[in-house]
């Protein structure tokens, strides 16, 4: 009864170490993508922006994850610095291209007002 135990308690083992590793690593950001931060010039609208990098308009309207003036982290809402209208210069964000089949879009994932 017990050899057949050792097999079953070994399995057991292995999956809760594996477990544990994945929820380590992921909640360290060791796995996973990591956006870099670009720097941008654009036009800010009515809850609505247009960054370019390069070649690459990225754009957000509505609500965007952001850090304020004081280094606090927002999930949700408008940025701080991108509250008034007309030209903006050197704004840090972080963007991606998000694919859908053949089509993509350069979304801004995050935007950078701490120091401005």
């Amino acid at each position: 009864m017990r050899t057949r135990l050792i097999p079953i308690l070994a399995v057991l083992a292995v999956v809760v170490v594996a477990f544990v590793a994945g929820a380590v690593a992921g909640s360290a950001g060791v796995i996973g993508v990591r956006v870099p931060t670009s720097v941008g010039d654009g036009m800010v609208g009515e809850q609505v922006t247009t960054l370019w990098v390069g070649d690459t308009a990225y754009g957000a309207k509505s609500s965007v994850a952001w850090r304020d003036a004081n280094g606090s982290e927002h999930d949700s809402g408008w940025p701080g610095c991108l509250s008034t209208p007309g030209e903006v210069k050197g704004v840090r964000f972080t963007g991606a291209m998000v694919w859908h089949d053949t089509l993509g879009s350069a979304t801004i994932l995050w935007v950078d007002c701490s120091g401005r």
